[in-house]
């Protein structure tokens, strides 16, 4: 465990043991999310377990909602304004997913593009807060992002929510909404000791870090601040950057 396969080490994992174990898509897809596909990557047994983990989460979401297509027929496409927070959250996550999972895998990244899939399965903790709709909405997307790293599951899926004709059969990929990618803006208003000195525009919830080098990019904060000793600055969340200065 953790050293390169190699015939003179005679530590060579036996595919067979494990696809016994754990079936062939956990065991396809532990290999892809090891590290980047050219460079190979050091086995562990306890890898795989986390690998099969992921892999029953799925499979759980998708049972809890059999045949949901059956009641729920989804859109192409939905208004940001018309959903709650959490289907806001999830619909734009899916549609984010879709366009680097597109990405990595056309430059085979697997490891970053399966990543991408356990952050938007991260996400689906609140699928009980979506209306049918949109579970239906985010499902079929998922479904279809893992079959090409996980075809038997991925099948399974497409199958377990009502479709009928097979992904295999009739390839299925689905186009991400643009709208969805675009960022809550906030305004974010700049204080040096209590005078308001600039206001920024931040994707909403920025962390610190972030915030700190637009607000010193700008000159009318820059202005009041070169030379001088900074001796705080306090970062309300969306809202105030104040710094005291002297």
């Amino acid at each position: 465990s953790g050293a390169k396969m190699s015939k003179s080490k005679g530590n060579v994992v036996n595919p067979d043991d494990f696809t016994k174990d754990y079936g062939a898509d956990v065991f396809r897809l532990y290999l892809m999310f090891m590290g980047p596909y050219e460079l190979g990557g050091d086995w562990s047994d306890k890898g795989i377990s986390g690998t099969d983990r992921f892999v029953q989460k799925v499979y759980d979401i998708f049972t809890r909602y059999e045949n949901i297509l059956n009641n729920a027929k989804p859109k192409d496409v939905y208004n940001l304004d018309e959903l709650n927070d959490f289907e806001k959250a999830v619909y734009k996550k899916i549609n984010q997913t879709i366009k680097k999972y597109d990405e990595e895998i056309n430059n085979f990244r697997f490891n970053t593009a399966i990543a991408s899939l356990m952050e938007l399965l991260n996400e689906l903790k609140n699928i009980d807060k979506y209306s049918g709709e949109i579970t239906a909405y985010t499902l079929q997307r998922f479904a279809v992002l893992i079959a090409p790293v996980a075809p038997h599951l991925g099948e399974e899926c497409w199958n377990l929510i009502g479709n009928d004709i097979s992904l295999m059969e009739k390839p299925v990929w689905y186009s991400y909404d643009q709208k969805a990618l675009i960022e809550d803006i906030v305004k974010i208003a700049v204080q040096v000791n209590g005078k308001l000195r600039a206001t920024i525009e931040m994707p909403t919830n920025s962390e610190q870090e972030l915030v700190k080098k637009s607000v010193f990019q700008e000159e009318k904060v820059t202005k009041h601040t070169v030379g001088k000793q900074i001796l705080k600055e306090i970062y309300v969340k969306n809202k105030i950057y104040n710094i005291v200065a002297k």
